[in-house]
C-alpha cells in the first residue's frame, strides 16, 4: 500500500501534476491599542497635509484667475476664493452662506457668475430660476443666478420661502407624486412622497438689492464699473480656460476623499461652553489645557471678533478653509469689516432698528400717546415717501415686538404707553458699532503671509 502510494507520487511528479503541500498559515499578532493608535494618527496627519497642501494650492490659483478677469475691492478676492473652495465642501458644514453680488448695470455682474459656475463644483449659470428647478436640483448644484431683480415680487414668494430656507442643511420640501401599481382591480393610482433637499450654494446677483430676510444668509458684496482695459477686453474663455480646469480637477479629486462631517463645529461648541462655564474655573482650565492646541489658537482668533448668531455661522466655513489656505489671520479681519458694514447699513435700511434707535433717544419717562411717538418717529425718520405707510397700529405691534414697552393704559380713544429707554440703549448697541476699518491692510498677498 505504501509503495503504491510512493509510486503514484514519483509518476505524478515527473509528469508535473505533483502539487506543493499547503501549510497553514502563520497568523499575525494582534497590533496593541497604542499602535492601532499611531497608524489610524499617522493616516489622519497625512489626510489633513493633503487636503492643507490642495486648498492652499487652488486658494492661490482661484485667486490669481479672478484678478485676471475681475476688476473689484482687494478684500473680495479671498471671500470669493474661499466661498468657491467651499462649494466642493459645503455638505460638511450645517450651514453655507450665499453669495450676492449688487452693482449697476456693465460692472461685470455676469461675468462673476458665469467664472463662478466654471470654477464651483457643478456649477449651473442660470438668468431665471422656478421653485421647481431648484428643490428638484439643489442637491447636486451650485447655482449662480443672474438678473434677480424681481426676486421682491408677490409672484417669486414660492422662491423667495425655499431660498431663505436653502442655506442651511436639514431643511426639505415634501411633493406628492402620483404612481401607478397593481391591485386587485388591476392597475390603480396611488401618490407617493417624494423628498427633495434644499441645502446648497447659491450665488446671485442683480442691479436693486436683495430682500431684507434673504439678504441676511448672503455675504453681500458691491461692484464698481471698471476701466481696467486689461481685465474689461479680455474675452471669456472659462470652458475652455486649462488653468481653470486644472483648478476643478485638483478640487473635485480632493471632495471624493473628504467626505462625512467637519468636526470643528463640534470642537468649536465645546470649545465655547467650556471657556464660558463661570461655575467651575478649575475644570474651564483643565479642559482648555487638555483640548488640541492648534484648534485653540485657531479657535481664539475667532473668538476674539464681534461676530456671533447668524454672522459668525456663515463665515465658520469660510474661517476653517482660509485656516487651510494659511490665510485665516487676514480673512477675519475682512469678515469684522464686512460685517460692520452691513450692520451699518442695516441700521440705515431697517424700521426697527431706526425706532430702537428713536426710543434710545428720548427722555420722557412718564406715560406718552402713540399719537405723539408716532408724529416725532416720523419726523426722526424724515420726510420721506417710503416711511408715510407707518402708523400708530404698525407703531404700537412694533413696540411690543421690540419688547421697548414698560406699562401701557388706554384713554379715551387713545393708548398712553411708557417706553422702556433702558432696554433701547442696550439693545442699539448690539446694532451700532464703530465705524468700519480702513481698508489699506485688507490685501491678501503670498507676501503678506
Amino acid at each position: 500500500m505504501v509503495k503504491a502510494n510512493l509510486k503514484k507520487t514519483i509518476k505524478e511528479w515527473r509528469e508535473g501534476k505533483l502539487k506543493p503541500r499547503k501549510y497553514p498559515e502563520k497568523k499575525k499578532p494582534k497590533k496593541s491599542l497604542k499602535q492601532q493608535f499611531t497608524e489610524r494618527k499617522a493616516k489622519m496627519m497625512t489626510g489633513i497635509a493633503k487636503v492643507e497642501d490642495t486648498v492652499k494650492l487652488s486658494f492661490w490659483k482661484i485667486i490669481k484667475v479672478l484678478e485676471d478677469y475681475i476688476d473689484m475691492r482687494e478684500e473680495y478676492y479671498p471671500i470669493v476664493t474661499l466661498w468657491i473652495i467651499g462649494t466642493y465642501f459645503h455638505k460638511q458644514f450645517p450651514a453655507y452662506p450665499y453669495l450676492f453680488f449688487n452693482a449697476m448695470k456693465g460692472s461685470g455682474k455676469t461675468r462673476i457668475l458665469n467664472l463662478i459656475s466654471h470654477l464651483a463644483c457643478n456649477g449651473k449659470h442660470l438668468i431665471s430660476m422656478s421653485e421647481a428647478v431648484l428643490f428638484r436640483t439643489a442637491a447636486l448644484s451650485t447655482f449662480c443666478i443672474d438678473e434677480m431683480e424681481r426676486i421682491g415680487g408677490k409672484d417669486k414668494q414660492a422662491l423667495r420661502e425655499l431660498l431663505n430656507a436653502g442655506y442651511k442643511k436639514g431643511l426639505a420640501v415634501e411633493r406628492a407624486k402620483k404612481v401607478k401599481k397593481k391591485g386587485l382591480e388591476g392597475m390603480e393610482e396611488n401618490y407617493e412622497i417624494e423628498s427633495y433637499e434644499l441645502y446648497c450654494p447659491i450665488a446671485m446677483a442683480n442691479i436693486w438689492g436683495m430682500d431684507e430676510v434673504l439678504a441676511d444668509r448672503c455675504i453681500s458684496l458691491t461692484l464698481e464699473k471698471s476701466n481696467n482695459p486689461i481685465i474689461t477686453r479680455l474675452i471669456e474663455d472659462f470652458k475652455e480656460n486649462k488653468e481653470i480646469n486644472d483648478i476643478k480637477r485638483e478640487l473635485s479629486e480632493l471632495s471624493v476623499v473628504c467626505v462625512g462631517k467637519n468636526s470643528r463645529i463640534q470642537q468649536w461648541n465645546k470649545y465655547i461652553l467650556t471657556l464660558y462655564n463661570k461655575e467651575n474655573n478649575t475644570n474651564y482650565t483643565n479642559n482648555i489645557t487638555n483640548t488640541n492646541n492648534t484648534n485653540n489658537t485657531f479657535f481664539n482668533k475667532i473668538e476674539k471678533t464681534n461676530l456671533n448668531s447668524r454672522h459668525l455661522e456663515l463665515f465658520f466655513p469660510l474661517f476653517i478653509l482660509a485656516d487651510y489656505a494659511g490665510v485665516v489671520d487676514k480673512v477675519i479681519k475682512i469678515a469684522n469689516y464686512l460685517v460692520k458694514e452691513k450692520k451699518a447699513e442695516d441700521v440705515d435700511e431697517s424700521k426697527d432698528v431706526s425706532l430702537i434707535e428713536f426710543v434710545s433717544k428720548q427722555e420722557d419717562t412718564n406715560f406718552v400717546s402713540l399719537k405723539d411717538i408716532l408724529t416725532k418717529f416720523r419726523i426722526f425718520l424724515g420726510e420721506d415717501e417710503e416711511n408715510k405707510w407707518i402708523n400708530s397700529k404698525w407703531l404700537g405691534r412694533a413696540l411690543k415686538r421690540l419688547v421697548l414697552i414698560k406699562e401701557k393704559r388706554r384713554i379715551g380713544k387713545g393708548r398712553e404707553v411708557i417706553l422702556n429707554i433702558e432696554k433701547a440703549k442696550k439693545k442699539i448697541k448690539i446694532f451700532k458699532e464703530v465705524e468700519p476699518e480702513p481698508q489699506e491692510n485688507l490685501k491678501i498677498t503670498s507676501e503678506s503671509l
